[in-house]
């Protein structure tokens, strides 16, 4: 899509150079379509002055949701506000733009926050190489890069629980600061691309604190993720890939005993140290009306070489769409240890999760979704959820 833009504009610009040198064609498309693969398509327009100009999406959403046995007040049948999301791009010159992603949604206590999702400059050097400075969603899997903070653009309600966001109890860095490069590689026909990223990192997963380092790391070592995936010209909508991120987690030596049944002996978390390594695999297939979708990932943690930790998950999804009515169903798996030291609050979480998304009009959804959720040692819970998300 990049491709077929950056020719359209070629072709303008050669147009309007010869009626009128001193114009300049911009695209609101190629600023968002740089770092963001799932935002809307806008046809390239005739601007009278160089000087950048914002453009702003919005997206927003409002649901009703209930589960079977009220155990906390987040579990009654409640209506609740989602997340009200202005997504804008800027377009600062043929080969820089600037991406910002603004959340306004409410917390867990009722009052209404404000965080900066993304802020990203944005520097194509060629199709191989194109740099991201700033606040990015990991490239981590499929997931977290082609659905990003508006219901509206998935299919379902809700995210699988592999890629929750950190401060909805997500177990992956899908956020992070710092340096981003990828790019296309070899022949268009293979459509191998490479993502290599460098940045702070997460915390060690705290409900109070945020998990993402914003602008303190709580160590030197930064964290690393390389990414490969390929989109074959032959079959187009087909993506697979694989990612492997590293870092090293530093938690208090406190954190470690908030469990009073935890294994580690003091010496170990007096000095605790945590590197974490996560391998992500995909394969999907997405066309205007079929999409399947596979993610697997395994989170490792190693405490002081004491003893290592893994994590296995992985969900499946698949959907088709008749006219504006589009029926899916998912299944998804997570299984942490109860001593694993980032988050074995987690544990064993396990089930199914069938739907159905009516798209009313062109920018609004209407989804109803019911999920049930095994976990270990505690009754499977059953849930209702309905959403209008839409995009304006």
């Amino acid at each position: 899509m990049q491709q077929k833009i950056k020719e359209l504009e070629d072709r303008l610009q050669e147009v309007e150079s010869r009626e009128h040198p001193a114009h300049e064609v911009t695209s609101a498309a190629d600023a968002s379509l740089s770092s963001d693969a799932s935002a809307d398509v806008v046809m390239p327009e005739m601007k009278q002055s160089s000087r950048p100009q914002l453009n702003i999406r919005g997206y927003a959403d409002v649901g009703f949701f209930a589960n079977q046995g009220a155990v906390t007040p987040e579990d009654h049948s409640r209506f609740a506000l989602g997340q009200f999301n202005l997504f804008m791009t800027s377009r600062i010159s043929s080969r820089a733009n600037v991406l910002a992603e603004l959340i306004v949604e409410p917390g867990d206590n009722n009052a209404i926050s404000v965080d900066l999702e993304r802020l990203l400059f944005n520097y194509s050097v060629s199709d191989s190489l194109n740099i991201s400075l700033g606040r990015y969603h990991t490239s981590i899997g499929y997931y977290n890069t082609a659905y990003h903070h508006s219901f509206w653009m998935q299919t379902t309600v809700a995210r699988p629980f592999l890629f929750q966001f950190e401060d909805d109890g997500g177990i992956l860095p899908v956020h992070n600061v710092g340096l981003s490069l990828n790019g296309a590689l070899l022949s268009k026909d293979l459509g191998l691309h490479h993502v290599v990223e460098v940045g702070n990192g997460r915390t060690s997963r705290s409900r109070i604190d945020g998990a993402e380092q914003n602008a303190i790391d709580e160590n030197g070592h930064k964290s690393l993720n390389l990414a490969m995936f390929v989109r074959p010209e032959r079959w187009r909508g087909l993506q697979a890939g694989f990612s492997y991120y590293l870092d090293r987690l530093t938690p208090d030596a406190g954190s470690l005993f908030e469990n009073p049944t935890n294994p580690f002996p003091a010496s170990v978390a007096a000095r605790a140290r945590i590197d974490e390594r996560i391998l992500a695999a995909h394969v999907v297939y997405q066309s205007s009306r079929f999409e399947f979708l596979n993610e697997a990932v395994l989170i490792g943690h190693d405490l002081n070489g004491y003893r290592a930790f893994y994590t296995p998950g992985f969900y499946s999804q698949v959907s088709n769409r008749w006219g504006q009515v589009r029926p899916y169903f998912r299944y998804q798996y997570v299984n942490a240890n109860s001593y694993e030291p980032v988050f074995g609050d987690v544990g064993l979480r396990q089930g199914p999760s069938a739907g159905v998304r009516f798209d009313f009009t062109e920018s609004a959804a209407f989804k109803i979704e019911y999920d049930r959720t095994m976990l270990r040692g505690i009754a499977p819970v059953n849930g209702m959820a309905t959403q209008v998300s839409f995009a304006f």
